[in-house]
């Protein structure tokens, strides 16, 4: 069985974006291609829900937390289904369930001397009311509202990952992550240092000490949650053979996670001690060369378009560990592209012969290559170097399985092939 998934997501009040569907939809598509090949795959899916925005966000408008993540999750559940993908969803950070297993995981590093309570000067943000990790501070702004942070002595809860640091520096050599990735961890971990979990807010999971206020970091939350997918499935832990996220979290939540995966190897609750055997990070969807956001007003609506002309066009826009740029005349290319293979597979059926195994081959290969701009490409040659063929039923049926893959709600009218 192959285990591949994507870092699962923070449900915001403003839905799936462009960066989502490029994330969720094209390794669906991964997913879909093992699949056909006879692999079977698991492909779990779940929601970070706990957090700051969330808790201002409710604040703001008076309501409670908890309500405004519900509808959220709620709202990414209908466009995960409208994005037509196989993901498994299987858990919320915010759920009882995971909250006492979160809590549990933290009794278990307190009574192995892992976790520890002591004063120490904190990173403190005005605005946020909340200690931030030294990597949320950047040029002595919060990185989250760019507010000026102060410096305070608290007292709070660590956990002992200094213990780890050799460790988490010599098994980089286990894993399959980009060159830059493990760059990135070695040097962020020649400044290592004892993980403050304490935060100063009431939208996080308790932490499970009689008299504490505090809840623990989000980071917490979101260091396990691949190892409680197997058990929510009733299957023992495994490795991901294959996670997919923005290179952004290249180190605070991808070592946090090896930590974490380190210490229930060590006290023998799974047998391997490397959550992840591969990491990709996917590129970056630009318009006009610039990052999408609201506030710069160039956020394209998804729902104008059809789903499968979505995922499609997004796979054309360029490698997939580079992204590309969004562009609402080019994507019609893809809209008439679609409906010419629609008519053609709709078209009398005949004798010719197409040569529907060397292009499988071709497609394949750029498939696992993660080059899915070169798929969408080979397509397009096939059909215009068959467009005046006329395949026989069976081979028009088996070229409607391979374009399914990639585009898997495709339907030219089977009923008419």
């Amino acid at each position: 069985m192959k285990y591949i998934t994507p870092m699962f997501p923070y449900p915001s009040g403003s839905g799936l974006h462009c960066g989502h569907w490029y994330n969720y939809a094209i390794l669906d598509s991964y997913c879909r291609w093992l699949r056909y090949q006879g692999e079977e795959v698991f492909q779990p899916f779940g929601y970070d829900a706990f957090g700051l925005p969330a808790e201002n966000y409710a604040k703001k408008i008076g309501r409670h937390p908890k309500e405004v993540t519900e509808e959220n999750i709620s709202s990414f559940k209908i466009e995960i289904q409208r994005m037509n993908t196989e993901y498994q969803t299987l858990l919320s950070t915010t759920e009882e369930s995971y909250i006492k297993e979160t809590q549990r995981i933290f009794i278990l590093l307190k009574e192995k001397g892992l976790a520890y309570k002591a004063k120490g000067i904190q990173e403190w943000c005005p605005s946020c009311q909340t200690v931030l990790a030294k990597e949320q501070v950047r040029n002595n702004l919060c990185d989250r509202c760019e507010t000026q942070v102060e410096k305070k002595e608290l007292v709070q809860w660590y956990f002992k990952i200094t213990d780890y640091k050799q460790r988490l520096i010599d098994d980089l050599s286990k894993v399959d992550y980009p060159e830059s990735t493990k760059k990135q961890q070695v040097h962020w971990l020649e400044n290592l240092h004892d993980w403050c979990v304490s935060r100063q807010r009431s939208w996080g999971c308790p932490i499970p000490i009689e008299g504490e206020t505090d809840t623990l970091d989000t980071f917490v939350d979101s260091s396990f949650y691949t190892i409680e997918y197997c058990r929510r499935t009733g299957i023992k832990p495994i490795q991901v053979d294959l996670y997919v996220g923005g290179k952004e979290h290249a180190c605070m939540h991808l070592i946090y996670a090896r930590f974490i995966t380190k210490f229930l190897y060590d006290i023998g609750e799974i047998d391997f001690d490397e959550p992840f055997k591969k990491v990709i990070h996917q590129g970056m969807i630009l318009m006009d060369g610039k990052k999408m956001s609201k506030s710069k007003g160039n956020v394209v609506n998804l729902e104008e378009y059809d789903s499968d002309h979505i995922r499609f066009y997004l796979m054309f826009l360029g490698h997939y560990f580079d992204g590309g740029n969004w562009s609402p005349q080019s994507i019609q290319g893809v809209v008439k592209f679609s409906n010419r293979i629609k008519k053609w597979l709709n078209e009398e059926n005949g004798n010719d012969i197409i040569p529907l195994t060397s292009f499988k081959e071709k497609i394949f290969e750029h498939t696992r290559l993660f080059k899915f701009n070169k798929v969408v490409s080979e397509f397009m040659i096939f059909y215009n170097q068959n467009k005046n063929n006329k395949p026989s039923f069976e081979q028009k049926q088996e070229f409607l399985d391979l374009i399914k893959i990639y585009m898997p709600g495709f339907n030219p009218q089977q009923e008419k092939l």
